[in-house]
């Protein structure tokens, strides 16, 4: 087949895209690696447009597999390329704008997640600080974000409103529109579950710094890899069917009541993390997700 991957970058920021350029030759495929900048928009013969990716007719693409960054100041630039890309007719995307915007937005994701009976925290939206005290009235101890964002940046625990309308301020002055959800321990730490197509090659358990909350590596959590049990196993994969997602990872909380899943993000990273023999895990069953869509399609 000839397979396209749509990447972040060349490698500078993910060097996952060119990994998986070569797992697809090493597969037999005609790969090719471009990036949302390289798509270009000529006129078509019977009016609309012809698509090129990399300077190649997008519909020349058996399938497309994207890693594309959509964060920035020019989102809208960005999502517009993908959702062109994604209704070039007869072209398979792994995965279609429609499904990155899903997995970008917190709010999307949890309507998509309780539409189909998936364990996900109950959102506000908040335009204002009322918003927020209504938030804090309700739930006591919060999380407030964008609803597009990554990497954990500007998520906030608001534990006392009255001492801490600066923050809310803050947040709604950079973001207009805030996500509160209510804030679960974890003390215990949270899981991240990678699934690729059909299988999750890839399990952490994320811990919290001494006198953290935040199970985000970047901020200091320790992680280690951990044996899934299959109840949680079969949760990540069906939560990843639900969103539409190819290549997800997922995070999710034990709690009292069970499991919570917080995210399913469309690009996760550090697929390496691991070493090599799970990280060629991850990038194969990628790879035999593609194969099997569109050889069924």
């Amino acid at each position: 087949m000839k397979i396209g991957v749509l990447g972040w970058d060349y490698g500078e920021m993910d060097p996952d895209a060119p990994a998986l350029v070569e797992t697809g030759k090493e597969r037999g495929h005609e790969m090719s690696l471009f990036t949302l900048e390289e798509l270009a928009f000529t006129p078509g013969t019977t009016g609309g447009l012809n698509v090129t990716a990399g300077d190649q007719p997008a519909e020349s693409f058996d399938a497309i597999i994207s890693r594309a960054k959509l964060y920035g100041e020019d989102w809208q630039d960005r999502v517009e390329r993908l959702t062109v890309l994604s209704n070039v007719p007869g072209l398979r995307m792994f995965d279609p704008a429609d499904v990155w915007v899903r997995g970008y937005s917190k709010f999307l994701t949890a309507q998509k997640l309780a539409e189909a009976g998936l364990p996900t925290p109950p959102v506000r939206s908040a335009d204002t600080t009322a918003d927020i005290e209504k938030a804090c009235e309700e739930w006591g101890d919060i999380i407030v974000k964008p609803s597009f964002g990554y990497r954990g940046v500007d998520v906030e625990r608001i534990t006392d409103f009255r001492t801490q309308t600066d923050v809310a301020d803050d947040l709604l002055a950079r973001y207009g529109r805030l996500v509160c959800q209510p804030f679960y321990p974890t003390q215990y730490g949270e899981y991240r579950i990678t699934v690729a197509g059909e299988v999750a090659p890839i399990n952490m358990l994320k811990l919290p710094a001494a006198g953290s909350w935040r199970c985000k590596t970047l901020e200091g959590a320790s992680f280690e890899s951990f044996d899934a049990p299959p109840e949680l196993m079969e949760l990540a994969l069906r939560a990843s069917r639900v969103m539409g997602i190819t290549l997800a990872g997922l995070d999710v909380l034990p709690t009292a009541d069970g499991y919570m899943i917080l995210e399913v993000n469309p690009i996760p990273g550090f697929l390496n993390i691991f070493g090599a023999e799970r990280h060629k895990q991850t990038l194969n069953g990628v790879f035999d997700w593609v194969e099997k869509q569109v050889s069924q399609s």
